[in-house]
This record gives structure tokens, sequence and C-alpha cells, in this order.
């Protein structure tokens, strides 16, 4: 074939291999819609909000629809009257106005909100599944100077689409993840899931010495992920040792490539900084959200990568590259001793003793891996295919060469950071199950390889293994054949039938359990002294305080507090917690109401409501 055919063909061949893949990803979008149709209609027809997270969000997105300033981060009607200091920002907010704005011009307030929170979702796994066939082709794809002859002992052309195939399927596949993009979830989880594969696939692609400003982008979705929260950190922590890595390898060689990286964190970290923090907080840290202690140790950190990059040709051994790296790294080190060392530790340890043990502690998605291993098959079907993906990225990595063998360290490395952190918090296995299932996309494609002379014998296998190694394909072969105990409706207290009727009463100071504060604020208009966020010490502690005092002791606390109502309910973990001692949630989940509490009697609600009497 000439080379004038070859140009005119090839633009055809690549549009036709690639021209399957967004049908495959729009099918897996319909098909996860249609696997949580029953919580899509719960969300359009009640407005239910099945996560506290969600019900906030969708309160600071009303606040500021309605006006609240862009870095006016106060939930006013959290602990009043000062207020609650959330440490989310703005960033999620946008896309959740701009959707809420548009299907207001012709739907109803009530119907635009809860249209928004089923296509915002839908959205962000749509995002992640194109993006997880971007991540799955940058590690497959051949990176410039390979080895000699490794194209022929490659896949064939089709492989790329094939294992962006497997991938869309797969992460298809993982419930862990696929509960983060559920219908109404519109906290900030699943677009930092979609960040985090985001950031890796632009990563590992501007690895590649012909697209070293792939790490401009790498940097700048880093960034943004930053800005969001931080629950992405140990992951890219991954990302910024292998740039140091690849340095005291390559030295000279790797010098573009690492100035690319460093000068995206300078541009796009301090913008982000910018665009979240208010100038009056610019010199403040915290250690639970961006920043200046953040900001100073990413900067401390490019200007090292980007001083080590600039002498290069002086350090012509590895053994100097390394020290240099060493050098660069305790830059952010001491930035970060010097201004907090606090924020070395736990993020939450500001968080006081007693939340921590009464509220914190019984919340699921914060418990060590250890505290939830009573379902020995969930457990499996979660963990094993982390593992197993960790297994297949380490594989390659040992089998591969140059370029392509950093990629798969890179991406094991940060399997085994998120399988560690979710020995921590099990929360982060649905961060880190989409990256090991790229992982496992590339082994399925290698080990159907042997059928690529059939097309639909080799999709059959390849989807039948992903089904096999997948989190829900091992949650059914391992799902027990005993029947659990029946239990009763937890979420009772937290539906929005509920809520009705106290909504129509006037506006007051509530002192509720903790797990209730967010839906109160999101189904009525009352404030809460208590929502389930680490940073609402002062009111978490009037409400634990009075709910576990003598009923005489609780009236002072309540009074001295401010409080106008007192609800209690029975369902969720931290009200058994509370009527487990002896003190004021005992005597009302025995029915034993103290003589200065009077109970406002209202229909079709299981919540119980009580009015503080005039002081005597």
């Amino acid at each position: 074939m000439s080379a004038a055919s070859f140009e005119h063909t090839a633009p055809r061949a690549r549009k036709a291999r690639a021209f399957p893949l967004w049908p495959a990803i729009a099918s897996a979008v319909l098909a996860a819609a249609l696997l949580a149709l029953a919580r899509a209609r719960a969300v359009w027809s009640a407005g239910e909000f099945f996560d506290s997270d969600d019900a906030m969000r969708a309160v600071q997105m009303r606040d500021l629809v309605a006006g609240q300033g862009w870095f006016d981060m106060n939930a006013h009607r959290v602990d009043p009257p000062a207020g609650l200091v959330m440490h989310w920002t703005r960033i999620v907010d946008v896309p959740l106005a701009a959707l809420d704005l548009l299907f207001g011009l012709f739907l109803a307030p009530e119907a635009a909100e809860r249209a928004t929170r089923l296509v915002f979702p839908l959205a962000c796994l749509a995002a992640l599944f194109a993006l997880a066939a971007f991540f799955a082709r940058a590690l497959q794809s051949e990176p410039d100077g390979s080895r000699p002859g490794a194209a022929l002992d490659r896949e064939p052309s089709g492989a790329l689409r094939t294992v962006a195939f497997v991938a869309v399927w797969l992460v298809f596949l993982s419930a862990p993840s696929l509960g983060q993009f559920a219908p109404g979830r519109i906290d900030h989880h699943a677009p930092q899931i979609v960040l985090l594969m985001a950031t890796f696939g632009l990563f590992v692609k501007g690895l590649d010495p012909a697209t070293p400003r792939a790490l401009l982008g790498a940097a700048a979705t880093m960034a943004l992920s930053f800005a969001i929260s931080l629950e992405n950190l140990p992951f890219f922590v991954a990302l910024i040792a292998s740039a140091a890595l690849l340095f005291v390898q390559e030295g000279e060689r790797s010098s573009g490539r690492i100035l690319c990286f460093a000068l995206g964190l300078f541009v796009f970290f301090p913008l982000c900084y910018a665009a979240v923090i208010a100038p009056s907080r610019y010199a403040l840290s915290a250690c639970d959200a961006l920043s200046a202690v953040h900001l100073f140790a990413m900067l401390g950190g490019a200007a090292g990568l980007a001083a080590l990059a600039l002498v290069s040709p002086r350090l012509v051994t590895a053994k100097r590259r390394a020290f240099g790296v060493a050098l660069a790294g305790a830059v952010p080190l001491a930035s970060i001793l010097l201004t907090a060392p606090q924020c070395l530790g736990d993020p939450l340890g500001g968080l006081d003793p007693l939340l921590r043990e009464l509220w914190l502690s019984h919340v699921t998605e914060a418990k060590p891996l250890a505290a939830v291993a009573d379902d020995p098959a969930a457990l499996g079907a979660t963990a094993i295919p982390v593992l197993l993906g960790l297994a297949a990225a380490l594989g390659f990595a040992w089998r591969e060469r140059g370029v392509a063998r950093r990629r798969w360290a890179t991406l094991a490395a940060a399997i085994a950071i998120g399988f560690a952190a979710a020995l921590w918090q099990v929360r982060v296995f649905s961060s880190v199950t989409p990256l090991a299932m790229v992982a496992l996309a590339g082994a399925v494609a290698a080990a159907t390889r042997p059928l690529a002379h059939s097309a639909l014998l080799r999709a059959l296998a390849a989807s039948v293994a992903a089904l096999a190694v997948s989190p829900m394909g091992l949650a059914l072969a391992l799902h027990s054949s005993h029947d659990a105990a029946p239990r009763p409706n937890a979420r009772a207290c937290l539906e929005s039938a509920a809520f009705t009727p106290l909504a129509a009463l006037a506006p007051a100071r509530i002192a509720a359990p903790i797990d209730m504060g967010a839906h109160l604020l999101a189904f009525t208009p009352h404030s809460v002294f208590a929502a389930p966020y680490h940073r609402d010490n002062h009111g978490g502690r009037i409400v634990l305080d009075a709910f576990l005092a003598p009923p005489e002791q609780a009236e002072r606390l309540l009074r001295e507090a401010g409080a106008d109502l007192v609800l209690w309910c029975g369902d969720g973990e931290t009200a058994a917690a509370l009527r487990s001692r002896a003190g004021l949630a005992a005597a009302l989940a025995r029915g034993e109401a103290p003589a200065w509490l009077m109970e406002i009697p209202l229909p079709d609600t299981p919540i119980r409501v009580f009015a503080l009497r005039p002081a005597q």
C-alpha cells in the first residue's frame, strides 16, 4: 500500500475501530440505570436522600443558588447561631447548580432538583466508563522508544479496543464503586473517582517521552481533585513518587517530562487554591481540607522537581539523582513540620473523643476493614478483585520494560496504597476498585489473546472471565444460601415522609440524634445543633451531653443552648448507642418523657417531637 493510500485509509480504520466504544459506554450507563431503577423512582417521586452527605450537598447547592457567597462555606443552620464552617468547597456545587437552573427553566423547583440528582450521577458514571477505557488504552499503547520488536509480540491493532471494552465491562461490574454513582448521589465521591481515573490516565500517557504534555493535564486534574477534598491524596502519593523514581532512573532524558509535571503543579495548584479559598483564609492551615499547609508542601515539592530537572546534566549517576530526590522530598516534609505538624497524623484527629465513640465509630464507611469482616462473602467480593488487580499490575510490571513497566508499576503502587488505606476506612474500596479493574482488564485481554482469530469468541470469553473476577461476579459466587435474619426498616427515621409533618412547624432549633441532622436541613426549614460532620464538635457535644445526661440535667443543658424542640427516633446506630446508656435518650426510648418536655402529636411519622415547656 502506498503512503498516500495509507494516509487516506488510516483515519477511516481508526474511526471504525473506535466507533463501537461509545455505544458500549452508553449501554453500560443504561444498564446501571436500570439496575438502580427502584432507587431512581424513590428520588424522583419522594425526593429521598439515601446518604447524609447527599442531603447536605443539596442544602449547600440551594444556598449557593439562593445567593450565599462563593467562599462562604458556613452551614448557617448547623449549631446556631455561629453555624458550622464545612470542610467542603463549591467545586461540585457548580455542575449541580447549573443543572438545577437548567431544569428549572421548564420544571418546578422541587422537580428540577430531583432531576439534577438523577442526571448528575449518571453523567459522572458515563465519564468514569470513558476514562476507564482511556486509561486502559494508555496502559497498553506502544510507548515511544520501546524495546525493538515489542510491537510484534504485543496485541494486534484491535487489542486497544478489546482492553477498553473489558475495562468498561469490569468497572460496570464494580459494586463498591457503583454505589457512589447511584441515583440521588450528588456528593463529591463520584467526581473524585472520575478525577482519580483521569489523573492516572493522563499521567501514564505523559510518561511516554512522545507525549509529555499529558503530565500538565495530570497536574490539573490532581489540583482540581485537591480543591474538592483530600480523599485522593494517598493515590497521588504514588504518582509523585513515580515521577521522582523516573528522574532517578533516567536522569536528563526525563527532564522534559519532569518539567511538564512540575510546571503543571506550579500553575494549577495556586489557581485551584485561589478558586476555593477565601483571601482572608489564605494563610490558615487545616488538616481535613485544602489549605496553606498543602499548598506550601505541593509548591515546595514542585520546586524540587523543577530544580532537579534543570540540574540534571550534572547529576550523572543514579546515586546523585537519588540524593537530589531525597533533598527535594525533604522540602515539602519540612514545610508541613514547620506549619502544621499535626497534619502528618489522622486528619480527623480534632474530632471530640465522645463523638468518635458514639457517632463516627458506627459509620460503616469510616470503619476499618477488620470491623466489617462479619460477612466473609461480602468481604471477599470486595477485597479479592482489588488483590487480583494488584497481582495483574505487578505481573505486567515484571514482564514489561521501560515506559510500559513504569506505567504498570505506578498503577500497582496506587492499588497497594489504596488497599492499605481501605484497611483504615473501607470507603476507600470505592476509589481503588476502578483502578484495580483497569489492571484486570489488561490481564483478561492478555488471557483471551489466543482467541483473537474470532472476535465473537474472544468477546464471549473475555466477558465471562471479567464477570468471574469482578466484585459483582464474586458476590454472586460467594453468596451464602443462609438467609439472614430480617432487619427492621432502619431508614424509617430518614425517609422523606417522616419529615413532612415537621416541615409544617415554625422554624426552630432542634436537638436530635446526629444522623438525622442533614436530613432535617434538607427536608425542613429548621436548624439543628448536630449533623454528621467531624467539625461539629460544639453542636455535637450539646446533643450527646443532653441525651446522655439525667433528664433534669439535660433540661439545663438544652435551655442554655437555646433549643426549641427535641426529636427522638429509635432507628439508626447513633440512636442505638445513645439509648443503650442511662439518660434522657434511654428515657425517651422507653416512652418516658420528662415533665419539662411537651410532646407535639404529629401524624404519619415515626419521629417523636417534643417542645420545651416555658421555664418556671
